[in-house]
């Protein structure tokens, strides 16, 4: 049998029409193998501060038998590569055509946006790896819940996350309401159509599998709530544990003042405290970045600008005279005396060649600009020039 993708796509193309491909839950993946991928889903979940990860298990149940990887489930097509397939590649959809094509759903929960490549374009590279799924499984599912015509009090994200965490297994009301959003908003089918029966039963066995099989509710944990401070929203997930190793509500950062969001690109997270913020993606992890460094990264486009995401805390340099963050594509360095300034690409490894600040050029006074056939950073006691046609660097001190 043959996946059915995502109604990401489906519903923009079965409106009036049933879909076509019915989830399917064959997979080569025994209980006992099954169990490393169920606890990442609650792991994943965890981090984003969602309990009750088997409604998101239960969907990827009735997808893909939980099959990440090709290998374990080989009447499918081959996706591109993942690190969590051990380089190998990933289960792909077999329903949009020859597998030759390269269309249908990547992965677990499927997800499809036409292409493989189009689907990386939309949804990253981590949709490639479990915790990337999970991720963008648990948007999904957020606004289904908020949009769905079955639920109450989850007319926004908050609620809507609120709902999912407060789940009870045992209310067949709410179960009701959850398996009835899942075939309407998920797979597509709608009330009245022939296939509303058949799918409501297979996405109702898949939800109590994930429940049933890695060990019972006790397995996926208890409801999350976070850390407040006062009358504050709450910090949830891998961004809590990173707020609370920082000291928590007495922490350089303050009190949060506002919940948990995701970021423009889909690919991370963040909150925003009384002094500055945390950002999470999958890889490598939660950062905070603050003050006066926070504005400068501000000022080039958060992290949808030339540095991207935070990849270490807000740090001393060694002379105990300077600050500065990591970020994956660049640096930015402070002084009271400089000011915030970032650095990056090969003018950084220069500049690092030449010993960091430590060095006789000193800290950065300027961000990288434009000059003549290349690009400039300037330094307390020099600058350094790239040049395009040749594309090497030089260092130039002042009074030289």
């Amino acid at each position: 049998m043959n996946p059915r993708y995502l109604a990401v796509t489906l519903l923009a193309a079965c409106v009036g029409d049933p879909p076509t491909n019915p989830p399917s839950h064959n997979s080569d993946l025994s209980s006992n193998a099954k169990l490393p991928r169920y606890t990442g889903i609650r792991d994943a979940a965890k981090a984003r501060g969602m309990s009750n990860a088997y409604l998101l298990a239960g969907i990827a149940n009735d997808e893909t038998g939980l099959a990440m990887c090709w290998s374990e489930a080989t009447w499918a097509c081959q996706g591109p590569a993942s690190p969590d397939c051990g380089g190998g590649p990933v289960i792909a959809g077999a329903a949009d055509g020859p597998c030759s094509a390269q269309q249908g759903g990547l992965g677990m929960f499927q997800f499809d946006a036409g292409t493989f490549t189009d689907t990386l374009n939309k949804y990253s590279s981590d949709v490639l790896t479990v915790a990337g799924q999970t991720s963008h499984a648990i948007d999904y599912a957020t606004w289904m819940v908020k949009v769905s015509a079955y639920t109450t009090d989850a007319e926004t994200d908050d609620k809507a996350r609120a709902w999912i965490n407060r789940f009870d297994p045992n209310n067949a009301a709410l179960v009701d309401q959850w398996i009835s959003t899942v075939v309407r908003y998920y797979n597509g089918c709608q009330p009245g159509w022939s296939c509303w029966s058949d799918r409501y039963q297979t996405y109702s066995d898949g939800f109590h599998l994930a429940i049933d099989e890695p060990g019972g509710v006790a397995f996926w944990g208890a409801g999350t709530t976070g850390t407040t401070c006062g009358s504050s929203p709450p910090v949830v997930g891998v961004i809590e544990q990173k707020y609370l190793a920082l000291g928590g509500c007495s922490s350089l950062l303050g009190a949060p003042t506002a919940a948990e969001a995701g970021t423009p690109d889909g690919v991370g997270r963040y909150s925003v405290f009384e002094h500055g913020s945390i950002y999470w993606t999958s890889s490598p992890g939660a950062f905070e970045v603050h003050g006066v460094i926070r504005d400068a990264w501000a000022q080039l486009g958060w992290e949808a600008g030339l540095l991207g995401y935070p990849i270490t805390d807000e740090t001393g340099t060694p002379d105990g005279i300077g600050r500065y963050n990591v970020f994956q594509n660049g640096s930015i360095y402070w002084t009271a005396q400089t000011g915030a300034f970032e650095v990056h690409g090969h003018i950084r490894d220069a500049w690092a060649a030449a010993g960091w600040e430590a060095g006789a050029l000193g800290y950065p006074t300027s961000n990288e600009y434009a000059v003549d056939g290349g690009r400039r950073s300037d330094f307390q006691h020099g600058s350094i020039t790239w040049d395009q046609a040749t594309d090497k660097t030089t260092i130039t001190m002042n009074g030289k």
